[in-house]
């Protein structure tokens, strides 16, 4: 018996002492959104009790079963070992998701791209021990406007090991209202339990808007939990609702779809009492009903010559409650008069969209006469002062939100120190031209310049050149380009489009990646393939990972 271990064992050693590989392989390509897909992984050696690490898997998939195998057989002498992992994944979201490669002693699987489509294909809706309730926002929706969502999934018997999938809506922004909640209820006289969320939808585009369904999933058990029957996995149905444009007869001004809007304002000094040169600040406040701080516009500000503006930075605050959203914006610009006399603040008016009423409404504030009295100080210098800009009023532009614990103190007492701290930084801006102007020509001419002939290993050059093909929209230039620049930036080697998609991780460009191979290999032409947009995604995927990734050299990767 020892001399057969010890054969064993030497059998075994040569197998170890190689390279093995790690192959992953799935049942499907192609599964609805609550569907299951079989991954297995297999190693090419024995691997003992060690196991790849899963949590790769977690952006986008839950693993809901997962078993081990492994054997190792001899034949003519020769001996063969191997280890597999079969696990069960369900997708946390529809459209191209990616299984990304899995890494295990030094070994490395390729990644393997999944479709997933928005239709619930094989679970119930619901089971004698589980169902689903939700309700949503009636009602005429439109683009920008809070939907509210409500989910209750009731159960009547005691659970294990429960999962409820993550809520997630393409093209729509999301605001959780409530921490996920549990308690019990009485329905026909019996105590159920309920899982309650609540969820604020802003839809970011006109059209079809698909709610998909979501699921859960738990094993029933005694109240002890020692019997434990099979899994139990139900979804709901999805829900579309059909999100409208801007209304045509809304005016030309920033869109602000609310059900409830108010604007309101104060002075520091009331208008008959105004002094040339001295400083009154205006605040208004905006208070809206289903908006986020973000779509609330700046207030415009008439041009007035004889009137300076100096706006301050906007406070905002949003209060969320189990029925949305309730946000305040409070905006401050202080307003310094260059000249004696009657003036006029003209009214304002801000249209805005009633989502109860589906019609058109205005916050006014009314019309203000202005004495401004004669100061000590004479006024003719006040209209050399350098003009602060009043804020944008374009309707696509967005306010700057501040939530900064500091608040600027109006009042004269301050303004003093302000016209100093002016006057010394337009003295330090004379002195940066003037030194600018001093400076020698040939710093500029020895600058690097950067040439066509850069190596093919430069991340800035390969940049660029992507760039390039982005704006002639060549899709197949792009391709290659994804793939050199992701090598190049990351310092990995890669040949592959997927490989390229791995490293950047993040889900709105993976699906612009299968369109990308789609205008390619799809045998049509794609017309709404984008090749700027694809650029300004794979920015937008860089900024959000770069504080996690300290060891690449992802600041320099996007050079000029």
């Amino acid at each position: 018996m020892v001399m057969r271990l010890c054969l064993i064992l030497l059998a075994w050693l040569p197998l170890s002492a190689m390279a093995a590989q790690l192959i992953a392989s799935v049942d499907r390509k192609e599964i609805g959104r609550s569907d299951t897909v079989s991954l297995q992984v297999r190693y090419d050696d024995m691997a003992g009790f060690s196991v790849p690490d899963w949590q790769v898997l977690e952006r986008d998939w839950d693993i809901i079963d997962q078993n081990q195998h492994q054997q190792i057989s001899f034949n003519n002498g020769k001996n063969s070992s191997y280890t597999e992992w079969t696990l069960v994944l369900v997708p946390r979201r529809s459209g191209t998701v990616l299984i990304p490669p899995m890494e295990f002693k030094g070994a490395k699987s390729d990644p393997i791209r999944i479709e997933v489509s928005k239709a619930a294909t094989t679970a119930p809706a619901q089971t004698n021990n589980f169902y689903f309730e939700v309700e949503i926002s009636s009602g005429t929706h439109y683009v920008q406007e809070q939907i509210l969502y409500i989910e209750r999934l009731f159960y009547t018997v005691n659970h294990s090991d429960e999962s409820l999938s993550d809520f997630t809506v393409a093209d729509a922004r999301i605001q959780p209202l409530i921490e996920p909640r549990r308690f019990t209820t009485v329905v026909d006289g019996k105590r159920i339990g309920v899982y309650e969320r609540r969820y604020a939808i802003f839809p970011e585009e006109a059209g079809t808007l698909v709610i998909p369904g979501q699921r859960f999933s738990a094993r029933p058990s005694d109240r002890f939990n020692r019997r434990r029957g099979d899994v139990e996995t139900i979804v709901s149905k999805p829900i579309e609702l059909t999100i409208n444009p801007i209304p045509a007869n809304y005016p030309q001004a920033p869109w602000i779809p609310a059900s409830r809007f108010t604007l309101t304002e104060s002075f520091s000094v009331p208008p008959t009492e105004w002094t040339a040169g001295e400083p009154v600040t205006r605040t208004f406040t905006l208070k809206a009903t289903g908006l986020t701080a973000g779509q609330i516009p700046p207030v415009p500000l008439a041009d007035i010559p004889s009137l300076r503006y100096y706006p301050d930075q906007s406070k905002d605050g949003s209060q969320v409650s189990e029925q949305g959203l309730i946000t305040e914006v409070v905006q401050s610009v202080a307003i310094v008069p260059t000249a004696t006399g009657q003036l006029t603040l003209p009214a304002v008016k801000i249209p805005w969209w009633n989502t109860l009423e589906n019609r058109v409404e205005y916050a006014e504030l009314p019309e203000h006469q202005i004495t401004v009295l004669p100061g000590s100080a004479p006024t003719a210098s006040l209209a050399n002062q350098p003009l602060m800009p009043a804020p944008v009023t374009d309707a696509s532009a967005t306010p700057i939100n501040n939530q900064s614990n500091g608040a600027s103190k109006s009042g004269s007492g301050i303004w003093p120190f302000i016209a100093a701290a002016l006057l010394v930084t337009n003295l330090l801006t004379l002195l940066a031209v003037y030194l600018l102007w001093r400076r020698p020509v040939t710093a500029v001419q020895a600058a690097p310049s950067h040439e066509s002939t850069a190596p093919n290993n430069d991340a800035h050059f390969l940049w660029r050149e992507l760039k390039k093909a982005a704006r002639n929209n060549d899709a197949v230039a792009i391709r290659e380009g994804i793939i050199q620049w992701a090598a190049a930036a990351s310092g990995e080697p890669m040949n592959s489009l997927a490989q390229a998609e791995v490293w950047l991780n993040d889900v709105r460009l993976s699906a612009a990646l299968a369109e990308l191979d789609a205008t390619l290999y799809g045998g049509q032409e794609n017309s709404a393939f984008n090749g700027q947009g694809l650029i300004r995604l794979i920015e937008n995927a860089q900024k959000q990972t770069q504080s996690q990734r300290k060891d690449d050299a992802l600041p320099d990767v996007f050079g000029v």
